[in-house]
């Protein structure tokens, strides 16, 4: 059965708690990445004011007002370099807290799966999602809020700005992003899936190591190092091949978007410079204009340069929580677990594989609470069938999932096959 692939609105929903415990560091790091927009938005204002008045009122330009508009540019500058040191610091440390919370509850949850699953899973991919596949959250937990609300300002801000200058030409500037965002999201897409192979080969590169070296003593024993080399390259031009998809994939991303960051900035040289000599816009409009342009271009450059580390934190978030399904629950009063339910799929049907009360507590509603529970989580990921095996003469478990909404199937032989010598346990 392969994992399960998940919506970017889901990843966000799982990943969201983890912001729980920081949210007052998140708040300050967002404060801190509004001031640092500041800047940039202001200095093409004074850029305008100053042109516009040494073009057409330059009696009116004296020294002290430069000095004056200078001086406030000066303490933007201050207030960005202490903003973006608490940027830089304190919210790479909270990214690093967030890893660590993952990589916990990943762990702990390695404690609870059966020997089943660590029969069917090689330790390299298990290593892979508690390592590997955790790195990048650090910069996706810290950079994800902070780019796109950098973003979201400055695209908005800059907005009202440009519309208040001249109409026109911020609607044909402003055309073009829409088309660039859809582009993008399109290629985001493609990204994602190969970083999603990518991170899957490396799990299967480590198992291989790892199979290999613990085995060292019976390899050279039988003279295979020949073979395991074989395998090795294998695996690992697997993994080459991954990359060099996701290089080619990247170069078409970045070459895109410098395209239409060429059609912005000949947007704003071909109207802005006609619009000027038809008298609609100041020489000092068109001068904001292009600084403007220069500073969205910067900005989706971020998110573009944010990009490919947003896919690598999405992937990483998937396998974890691909691990950490939501169906095998348990019910716990104070600390002690007093009932417990496992479900697993084939991804058509889910199957009830055990449930469990404490006795003491048991005829109070509990199973019944869990196979509820159990229900929702089954239907959350998309599986509409749920079945189970009760023996004949269990005439209470057969009466309590007859209770459930469980019917009998008549058109069913069950079938079993022992695979090797067992003491049967009716249970």
């Amino acid at each position: 059965m392969k994992d399960r692939q998940y919506t970017t609105k889901e990843l966000f929903r799982r990943f969201q708690p983890y912001f729980k415990p920081y949210w007052k560091t998140l708040v300050l790091d967002l404060f801190c990445a509004g001031l640092t927009t500041l800047c940039e938005l202001v200095l093409p204002m004074i850029m305008r004011y100053i042109t516009n008045q040494g073009l057409y009122h330059l009696a009116e330009l004296s020294v002290q007002t430069i000095l004056g508009v200078v001086a406030i540019y000066l303490a933007l500058r201050i207030v960005d370099c202490v903003a973006t040191y608490y940027m830089a610091g304190v919210g790479h440390i909270m990214g690093a807290k967030i890893e660590t919370d993952m990589r916990r509850d990943a762990y702990q949850h390695l404690h609870q799966l059966s020997n089943t699953y660590y029969n069917n899973t090689k330790v390299g991919q298990i290593m892979g999602r508690i390592t590997n596949d955790l790195f990048d959250v650090t910069e996706f937990a810290h950079h994800c809020p902070e780019e796109f609300f950098i973003a979201g300002v400055k695209l908005v801000i800059a907005f009202i700005i440009l519309m208040r200058i001249n109409v026109l030409l911020t609607l044909i500037i402003f055309l073009i992003v829409p088309i660039m965002v859809a582009v993008c999201m399109h290629l985001n897409f493609k990204m994602r899936d190969v970083f999603r192979r990518q991170r899957n080969q490396i799990g299967e590169l480590n198992a291989r190591i790892e199979d290999s070296l613990l085995g060292q003593k019976v390899v050279k024993a039988f003279t295979n190092e020949q073979m395991e080399t074989n395998k090795f390259e294998t695996d690992n031009r697997q993994f080459f091949d991954i990359k060099r998809d996701s290089y080619h994939l990247m170069a078409v991303f970045n070459a895109t978007t410098h395209a239409f960051d060429g059609a912005m900035y000949v947007s704003v040289l071909l109207f802005g410079s006609i619009f000027m000599i038809k008298g609609w816009v100041a020489a000092g409009d068109l001068v904001a204009f292009l600084l403007y342009v220069t500073t969205l271009i910067a900005t989706i450059r971020r998110i573009i340069e944010f990009a490919e580390q947003f896919q690598r934190g999405m992937t990483g978030i998937e396998r974890f929580l691909q691990r950490n399904p939501e169906t095998c629950l348990i019910a716990v009063e104070e600390t002690a677990i007093i009932g417990a339910i496992l479900v697993g799929s084939d991804g058509r049907r889910a199957y009830i594989y055990h449930t469990a009360v404490a006795p003491e507590r048991q005829k109070q509603g509990i199973g019944s609470q869990l196979v509820q529970a159990a229900k929702k989580a089954v239907q959350k990921i998309g599986i509409a069938k749920m079945a189970l095996v009760v023996f004949s003469r269990n005439q209470s478990g057969n009466a309590f999932w007859e209770k459930q909404g469980f019917s009998a199937r008549e058109d069913l032989t069950y079938r079993n096959l022992a695979l090797q010598e067992m003491t049967r346990m009716d249970t």
